[in-house]
């Protein structure tokens, strides 16, 4: 990826989950790759204009008119910016079961015959090849399975359209329950963040296409439970420095990330001081337990667990969501559930 093009379409403005997601991933990509080029559209602070009777001829036939005139050229621009990108970001949140009006007319503006598709005795062909998308998605509720699947048209209609063009390696990342409170939302946030990280990562170190590789193929041969398990006994139970930093070679990534409420540190050291300093404000005694075996998939793992004190009462009780790869934490998102200190 030597140039992205990077779409934002939410009018939630600085509130909005599908931006902040799409910083996420433009940050990971210029760390992963120094030197990439970014080119920014934001259709929402931007607009392109709805089609008319008196444009549409610039988009779907041969421009006459000063207003026609004007169609083509803001499709020509829209246009280069994508055939010269080698990748494309969108952020698109779901509005009424579907993407955002001014994404659509962005769509509308890019999607030309003859330019970026046409159509021969075998159907339309895209034009556009050799690009791959990814696209953040946000939603209120849950809709990538269950009931409300059935009513997702946001995802199946993203897909048509990049692949209509030519774009079939699209990789979707769902930050979903984002409007059944602030934890939810929360917890949203710090597993499509872990999901982007591992999406990158494969980016940057030139995995094939998506339709040319298994996806995630070692995950069967990960244990997601028995690294949580190992991180909560040798890492946060272990009171001695030196033990714990050995565990953390042996679990964590060199540049591991740990993510809490109030702050971030990267780093075996930075990691076990944090754990330093989290023992030093509990009571003698207190020891981390599971709740329940870790789950975990596609290099994204959750374990539920709970502090208790020595004479077994529960002090607090939390989630630590990571990102696994290769066997190794690459970041670890610790959340306290609601109403704990």
């Amino acid at each position: 990826m030597d140039h992205v093009l990077v779409i934002n379409s939410s009018a939630s403005g600085s509130s909005s989950v599908s931006r902040d997601l799409v910083d996420e991933v433009v940050q990971r990509i210029a760390a992963a790759r120094p030197g990439t080029q970014f080119t920014h559209r934001d259709v929402d602070l931007d607009l392109v204009p709805h089609l008319t009777a008196t444009t549409v001829a610039g988009v779907r036939a041969v421009a006459g008119t000063e207003a026609e005139r004007a169609t083509q050229t803001l499709s020509d621009t829209l246009i280069a910016e994508l055939a010269a990108a080698d990748a494309i970001v969108i952020g698109a949140p779901m509005y009424n079961f579907s993407i955002p009006s001014s994404l659509r007319t962005w769509f509308d503006h890019v999607l030309r015959p003859r330019v970026t598709f046409s159509y021969g005795a075998g159907g339309p062909t895209g034009l556009l090849i050799n690009k791959r998308a990814i696209v953040v998605e946000s939603r209120g509720g849950v809709y990538s399975e269950g009931p409300s699947k059935k009513i997702d048209f946001q995802e199946p209609y993203l897909k048509q359209l990049l692949g209509f063009i030519g774009i079939s390696d699209v990789t979707f990342i769902r930050a979903e329950k984002i409007g059944f409170g602030p934890d939810f939302r929360e917890l949203a946030l710090a597993g499509a963040r872990v999901e982007i990280a591992g999406v990158v990562d494969r980016i940057a170190h030139g995995s094939r296409p998506t339709d040319e590789v298994e996806p995630m193929s070692n995950d069967s041969r990960t244990d997601y439970d028995a690294i949580m398990q190992a991180n909560l006994a040798s890492v946060f139970n272990e009171h001695d420095p030196a033990r714990r930093i050995e565990a953390l070679g042996s679990l964590y990534h060199p540049d591991a990330q740990l993510y809490e409420r109030d702050r971030s540190v990267q780093g075996h050291g930075p990691i076990s001081q944090a754990v330093t300093e989290l023992l030093d404000h509990l009571p003698a005694g207190v020891t981390f337990r599971a709740i329940r075996p870790a789950v975990g998939h596609h290099g994204a793992g959750r374990l539920q667990w709970s502090a208790v004190a020595a004479t077994g009462a529960v002090l607090v009780t939390g989630t630590d969501v990571a990102s696994i790869r290769n066997n190794l934490i690459q970041s670890l998102h610790v959340f306290l559930d609601q109403g704990d200190a």
